[in-house]
């Protein structure tokens, strides 16, 4: 085994691609310089350190056992500055970091640490095997938990983060780099659903997982219907969700649901019958949860989602 795969260090004014020989091992990323780093294998942990005017793109990143998950981050950043980063990951730290930008998509809180001038976008992502990293990352499109940042060394009256809605601008230079390299950070091709806000009242709709199906088909039918949503003009994505019901969180979720180990809800504003014709005219068939349900449902994601801020 030849460590070096596993290792990007001391570049400057360069672009390197690593594929095809980390696949889920750690990677550390060290002492950097204006260069561009795209880690297109998924990886069970990723350290980023005193790395400075960087783009760096990362595949799904998550522990590779539940030990590994719980006594370290994924993807860690330290003493880095002026630097972007996309990454979809298990657990997101930075410490001692500086005018950070960062499209996430991450399963459980982000932490700051001594890290100042850092923003928060939504991750718009996609390559031919995004989708297959994800699952074999054990990874939910569906799910992400970066609407908070949990920031250790919160100052009274200093903002040392944002989190924004939109996407995360690229440069040019920046988008040739991803295009060259068949990666594409474009809202309409990301294969992680984008979301908007609420501006009328909204329904949460949900399909059930049959082992019968391979998983990445389902998924892929799923994102189907969400970006099918997400481009009509009359409809509002507003969240969605990978719910899974054996979950202690969710031992109170009503009996329809018990035959179903997980469900993908999406939460979706507009009027009722343009949301029905829609469903009705895909392949796989989204179901409303019952009205009298809507309010009880919203109320279980919400509490399963803050579990995981716990």
């Amino acid at each position: 085994m030849d460590i070096n795969n596993f290792r990007v260090n001391d570049l400057m004014n360069t672009t390197t691609v690593r594929r095809g020989v980390a696949i889920g091992q750690p990677i550390a990323i060290e002492t950097c310089k204006n260069s561009n780093i795209l880690v297109l294998d998924r990886t069970a942990t990723v350290t980023i350190d005193d790395c400075t005017d960087c783009f760096v793109v990362l595949a799904p990143c998550s522990g590779s056992s539940v030990k590994l998950i719980l006594e370290q981050f994924s993807v860690f950043l330290r003493e880095c500055q002026h630097c972007t980063v996309l990454v979809a990951c298990q657990q997101l730290r930075t410490r001692d970091c500086h005018t950070i930008r960062i499209a996430s998509h991450c399963i459980t809180q982000p932490i700051i640490e001594e890290t100042s001038d850092i923003v928060f976008h939504p991750l718009t992502l996609h390559y031919d095997t995004f989708v297959g990293d994800m699952i074999a990352a054990n990874l939910s499109i569906f799910t992400s938990c970066t609407a908070s940042v949990h920031d250790f060394t919160a100052e009274k009256g200093t903002l040392h983060c944002r989190i924004s809605n939109e996407v995360l601008p690229l440069s040019s230079e920046q988008v040739a780099v991803l295009n060259k390299h068949g990666v594409s950070a474009d809202r309409q091709d990301s294969d992680i659903p984008l979301y908007e806000s609420r501006i009328s009242p909204s329904y949460y709709y949900y399909i059930g997982y049959s082992k019968d199906v391979p998983l990445r088909q389902f998924i892929e039918q799923c994102l189907k219907v969400v970006r099918a949503v997400s481009s009509s003009p009359c409809l509002r994505l507003v969240s969605t969700f990978e719910v899974d019901v054996d979950n202690r969180v969710m031992t109170s979720i009503d009996k329809m649901y018990k035959d179903l180990s997980t469900l993908v809800v999406i939460e979706v504003c507009g009027r009722e019958d343009d949301i029905e014709q829609l469903m009705s005219t895909n392949e796989i068939c989204f179901k409303k949860i019952p009205e009298e349900q809507q309010e009880y449902f919203a109320s279980e994601i919400s509490h399963n989602n803050k579990s995981r801020m716990a």
